[in-house]
């Protein structure tokens, strides 16, 4: 009993106690709640929905499915509010309700019961969408028409331009290019291309290709380059496709040397067709390596992918290796095309192409006796060209008459032509672009750097170096950017993603430096010797002289391209001239043009010798030769740096000490090591290189009196006229300096 009189009386206590809670009023957290929801409450009108201002929704013509949604309305300004299950709409602003004129117009009885403005609601709407049916009743009418027309386009034999019916030509102005509808019956899709990109007349090697190749004819072609050989067959390649009705079958392969030229024969092929590209993205599809196979696996499984491929056999063999389904359905091309032909069939490049045309070729024979179309193009088909020239006797190369021929037999031995092509060379004679301007520069075997830096100094505009090993490419790479000129690099062992982004980079300098007239540059190894049309490359500076004959051609064909003019520069030590350059010039001669005057004449006296001015090149020599050593000091610092990283994570990963391999580490280390300098002196090194770059370089060292001497240095400089970066010399061009020396002859 005791137990349970006291928890009676604690339970009145606590009862006492929350009365009296409640006689004082809400407590602060009610308080603090009720102030929360009052905030939170939206402020508004609460008003019926049809008392809204709703605005008709527009569906575009393009949306083909409506999916049974007609007669949409929207509004804004308005908040939505559910209570006890019932929607209330509060109109946060005035324009979102209706006026009374409005309300009158729309109600013109007030007192109508609910039903009826329900009905009349109803009978808007159906009003609604009988007039968005009728609107687009015509276009409906059009696609069954469209459909009926593809149907008995399917039943009947293949037509021209089937392609072409499936898009809106009305959208399209029809191009006038009589020039090339002269040559052949081209399509609307390929004509419109044409005139979008400007080409408003054929080159020499299209004006030949392109009726033959339209008649499915094996095809050798020859031509300079920068001749447009890309249209040549191209241009066939879209017209098969714009014309071939299964839409899923792959038409062509292009098998290019290098990754670079399959990406940007793949970019020209995409501009032309850009009528099939709007179509299907992945018509046309590069497939080259350094890129992600995973996904390009992936894009050839998509629908109407891959109908044009343009390819480096490497990975080319590689996405066929492992999926053999691929075999039958490339096996089935109408044409194969090998750009850069005399590369990709040198020894040593050869071994993956064949392995593609033994798989695709067993697989063809099981469908069609009859081979794929084959056309091979090049600028270079000599087989004197591709001997070495340190180790070839010139003495023994000559000219002969029937050299394509020659050609051709070693080509058959490697291709299985359909019949035997049809030779096509517009460039029997020269070997080297008219428009192309040859200049020499003698200088000693450590003087590169410096005359390549004197003539970027004299001559800027955007420039191409060749060089024939991946370290003097680094090495030039940096010493031009110790110089405060914009260089960037392009060489193999750089990633595919790190070459382009390396080329872009390139291109965006160049666009800015050409209208400062500053110099751009580009040190790039023979991976960019063939078939890169870079725009606007003015200078081709060989800072090495090419091992073969066919490179130098390829090189010095990045200038000029199209009906451009540029220059090619040699830079030539004399253990060079003796053997390589000799041997060059020879192999280069024009014999065909040779009389009783030029029989005799010495082959030095063929190409000019660029003008030097000692003077400004004693001026250069300071802070060339401090970035030259800067830019050695970086190089072996990283490669230190790498060295240590790798023995030390290989180490770790066998499970060894490393000081195993410390005699080996030290003695690769201690050349490297000899080329690097203490942070100190690297810090004064460059402290010292800034304070003579912002010296300018004056022609004559003049420096005391600016209106002596034969120049007037304050009128030009108050003028803006003269040289750019060298103060008291005129401005000058390369191609102009070797134009003038020519004609003084």
């Amino acid at each position: 009993m005791s137990n349970t009189r006291t928890t009676v009386k604690k339970m009145v206590k606590n009862h006492g106690k929350a009365l009296k809670k409640s006689k004082l009023g809400p407590s602060k957290a009610a308080k603090k709640t009720q102030a929360k929801k009052k905030s939170n409450a939206p402020q508004g009108k609460v008003v019926g929905a049809t008392e809204l201002n709703w605005k008709k929704v527009d569906i575009p013509d393009t949306l083909d499915d409506y999916g049974g949604f007609y007669g949409l309305e929207e509004i804004d300004g308005v908040d939505v509010k559910v209570v006890d299950g019932k929607v209330q709409f509060i109109a946060r602003d005035e324009t979102a309700v209706k006026s009374k004129d409005d309300e009158a117009k729309s109600e013109p009885e007030n007192e109508e019961p609910a039903q009826e403005q329900d009905q009349t609601n109803e009978e808007a709407e159906q009003e609604q969408e009988q007039e968005q049916e009728q609107e687009h009743k015509s276009e409906e009418e059009e696609q069954e028409s469209d459909d009926e027309e593809q149907d008995q386009d399917e039943n009947q034999e293949l037509k021209p331009n089937v392609f072409n019916s499936e898009l809106n030509l009305e959208d399209f102005s029809s191009p006038e290019l009589p020039e090339w509808q002269k040559i052949a019956p081209l399509s609307f899709t390929v004509l419109n291309g044409l005139s979008q990109q400007g080409f408003t007349k054929p080159t020499d090697i299209q004006k030949e290709v392109l009726p033959l190749a339209l008649k499915n004819e094996d095809i050798m072609g020859k031509a300079a380059t920068g001749s447009g050989k890309t249209l040549a067959y191209g241009i066939p390649l879209l017209e098969s496709l714009v014309h071939e009705p299964d839409h899923s079958k792959s038409i062509g392969l292009i098998f290019t040397p290098t990754r670079e030229l399959a990406q940007q024969v793949t970019q020209h092929l995409k501009k032309l067709g850009q009528l099939i590209i709007q179509k299907s993205k992945f018509a046309i599809l590069p497939l080259t390596g350094g890129l992600s196979i995973q996904k390009q696996e992936r894009i050839l499984k998509y629908e109407n992918s891959a109908r044009i491929v343009v390819a480096t056999p490497g990975r080319f063999l590689e996405l066929i290796e492992k999926n053999i389904d691929l075999i039958p359905r490339f096996a089935r091309i109408n044409t194969l095309v090998l750009d850069e032909a005399d590369r990709l069939l040198q020894d040593g490049h050869f071994d993956e192409f064949e392995k593609i045309l033994k798989l695709l070729g067993g697989a063809r024979k099981s469908f069609d006796k009859t081979g794929w179309q084959t056309m091979i193009f090049s600028a270079t088909f000599s087989l004197s060209l591709f001997s070495k020239l340190a180790t070839a006797s010139w003495k023994s190369l000559k000219k002969d008459e029937d050299e394509m021929e020659q050609v051709l037999k070693h080509l058959m031995q490697k291709i299985r032509f359909k019949s035997k092509p049809v030779i096509v060379d517009t460039n029997s004679e020269e070997k080297i672009k008219s428009q192309i301007r040859e200049s020499l520069i003698e200088c000693g075997p450590m003087e590169r750097d410096l005359y390549s830096y004197y003539f970027l100094a004299m001559y800027p505009g955007t420039t191409l170096i060749f060089c024939n090993s991946i370290d003097s490419v680094k090495k030039l790479c940096a010493y031009f950017n110790n110089l405060k000129i914009d260089a960037f690099q392009i060489h193999s062992s750089m990633t595919q993603k790190n070459r382009l982004r390396s080329l872009e980079r390139y291109l965006q300098k160049s666009a800015q430096n050409d209208s400062q007239n500053k110099a751009t540059v580009l040190v790039a190894s023979d991976v960019a010797a063939r078939g890169l049309d870079i725009p606007g490359i003015k200078h081709v500076v060989h800072y090495h002289l090419p091992r073969t004959a066919d490179t130098y051609i390829h090189r010095s064909g990045r200038t000029a391209r199209a009906d451009n003019e540029g220059v090619s520069v040699m830079i030539c030590s004399p253990e060079e001239a003796m053997g390589p350059l000799r041997k060059l010039r020879k192999m280069l001669a024009d014999k065909s043009a040779e009389d009783e005057y030029t029989k005799h004449k010495k082959w030095q006296k063929e190409v000019p010798l660029l003008p030097i001015e000692l003077d400004i090149v004693n001026e250069l020599k300071e802070r060339g030769s401090l970035a030259s050593e800067l830019a050695e000091h970086q190089l072996a610092l990283t490669s230190i740096n790498k060295q240590d990283n790798w023995m030390q994570k290989a180490a770790e990963d066998l499970g060894i000490d490393i000081d195993s391999d410390e005699e080996f580490m030290d003695s690769n280390k201690s050349k490297k090591q000899k080329k690097t300098m203490g942070k100190v002196e690297a810090k004064q090194a460059r402290a010292y290189l800034n304070q003579l770059l912002s010296r300018p370089i004056r022609k004559d060292r003049r420096q005391k009196y600016l209106t002596g001497g034969f120049v007037n240095l304050a009128d030009n400089i108050v003028k803006k006229r003269g040289h750019e970066s060298i103060i008291g010399h005129d401005k000058v061009d390369a191609l102009e300096t070797l134009k003038s020396k020519k004609r003084r002859k």
